[in-house]
Formats: structure tokens, C-alpha cells, sequence
């Protein structure tokens, strides 16, 4: 049996959506509300020690780290594969994957903390935040939260932030330059790994990511927003766009 532990489908939580959509695998759905900061519940953190989602579990064996969860269900589950057979093409793909979850996610996540859950952590009692404060895990994230329920983020980190951003959305369109996908001819654990982050950049920075300056971005996001896969994914969200409350769905989901 598949399980999947996930907050909104976007970002990290979105990666192995996709692919378990892709893979038209069934799973179990697990939401975990991350602005209700559930992911530092003693029941969460019994199967994730860090406190952080997505978490895959299959009969019984834990995996995390968004990722790792893809790679592992591309080699479990083979039948529709999501690494090219290139071995050339399939090096392209992990060395995207490294420089989206080593250099790009780390700026947008920075960015994506300023605009948005500062906000929540913002709305919280003092008091409270602080003791939400002693239940994270990881020392990392603890300075995180009390960073953004502070003064948040330093120009300077901002700006740099923003900087790499740029960086990233060049280097996409430069790759998509050379093939449909971003790893090439074949669709590919790149394209899911990426897009889940890079969505959100034509909102983000319209002055840098734009029909003039990256085409075949956009272009690469619309096929991306078109597939079956990705729009069942979306469609899993708890959470009304238009007032941003929590909706409540079953927690089974199929391919």
C-alpha cells in the first residue's frame, strides 16, 4: 500500500503528486496542514523525525524527502517510466533535480516565507508562537519561523534571493533551447521536480519571466499546466484560492 503525507499541492509536496498521477499509482492521502503547523504534531513527527512533508510510506518502509520519494517510485514502479534511457540524458535530469533542490528552492522558499507565511506567523499570540517555536524539530526550520515572525529576512538576503530567481529562470530557458524538455527529448523527473517550484515564477517576478525574455518557459509551464497528471494533482488542494480556508476531501486518492 501507498501512503503520502503532503500539504498543498505545490512546492515539494507537489513533486511526488505529480508523479504518483503520473505513474497512475493509488494512494492513501494524508494532508498535513502546514499553516495549522501539523507537520510538528507528535503523531507527524513519530514518521518524520524533521517535521516536514512529503513523506512516502509503501508497506510499511518510510521515505522521505521529495526528491528521493520520485527517484524511488520511478524504480519501483517502471511501467511508466520518468527517467530517460539515455544514461547522458538521465545524468542531465539529476543534476537539474540537485540544482533545483540546492540553488533554486532555496531562494524561492526564502521569497515564497516573506510574501506568504508571514502572514500566519504574523496572526499567531506571541505566546503562542513561542511555544510553536519549541515544538520544531529541526534547529534550521526553528530559526526560520522565528526569523519570519520577526522582522523576516534582510534586504540583503531578499535581493539575493530574488538574484538567483533570475539566475534560475535563464538557465530553464536556456535548457529548453535545446529540447523540449528540460532534460532533453523525454519528459522526465527534471520536468516534475522543476515545475512544482517554477510555476510560481511568472507571478513572482513578471519583469524577468515574461513573453520577451523567457517564451520557452512559459511555453514549458502551459504544456506542463495541460497535463492530466499535474491538473489531477492541483485538484487535490485542501484549501479554497479564493478564500484560502481549509476544505475537507477524503483522504483516499486514485490515479
Amino acid at each position: 500500500m501507498l501512503e503520502l503525507y503532503h500539504a498543498e499541492p505545490s512546492a515539494n509536496s507537489m513533486k511526488p503528486m505529480i508523479c504518483l498521477k503520473e505513474k497512475r499509482l493509488d494512494f492513501v492521502s494524508h494532508y498535513v496542514d502546514l499553516l495549522a503547523f501539523e507537520q510538528h504534531e507528535p503523531a507527524f513527527v513519530a514518521i518524520n523525525p524533521n517535521g516536514q512533508v512529503p513523506v512516502l510510506i509503501h508497506d510499511g518502509a518510510i521515505i522521505a524527502e521529495s526528491t528521493v520519494i520520485n527517484e524511488y517510485l520511478d524504480e519501483v514502479f517502471p511501467e511508466v517510466p520518468l527517467k530517460p534511457a539515455d544514461p547522458v540524458a538521465r545524468a542531465r535530469m539529476r543534476v537539474w533535480s540537485k540544482f533545483i533542490d540546492e540553488y533554486f528552492c532555496p531562494a524561492l522558499s526564502m521569497i515564497g516565507w516573506h510574501v506568504r507565511i508571514r502572514q500566519t506567523a504574523k496572526a499567531v499570540e506571541p505566546a503562542r508562537f513561542a511555544k510553536l517555536l519549541e515544538r520544531i524539530p529541526l534547529e534550521e526550520q526553528r530559526q526560520k519561523w522565528a526569523t519570519i515572525g520577526g522582522d523576516s529576512f534582510t534586504e540583503a538576503e531578499l535581493a539575493d534571493s530574488r538574484r538567483r530567481l533570475v539566475v534560475s529562470a535563464q538557465r530553464m530557458e536556456k535548457s529548453l533551447s535545446e529540447g523540449p524538455w528540460l532534460a532533453g527529448e523525454t519528459y522526465s523527473l527534471a520536468d516534475l521536480d522543476t515545475y512544482s517550484m517554477a510555476v510560481a515564477l511568472p507571478r513572482l517576478m513578471p519583469e524577468s519571466v515574461s513573453q520577451e525574455k523567457t517564451p520557452r518557459l512559459l511555453d514549458w509551464i502551459a504544456r506542463m499546466n495541460a497535463r492530466p497528471a499535474v491538473k489531477a494533482a492541483l485538484a487535490m488542494s485542501r484549501r479554497d484560492p479564493r478564500t484560502g480556508r481549509r476544505i475537507d476531501r477524503p483522504a483516499a486518492a486514485s490515479a
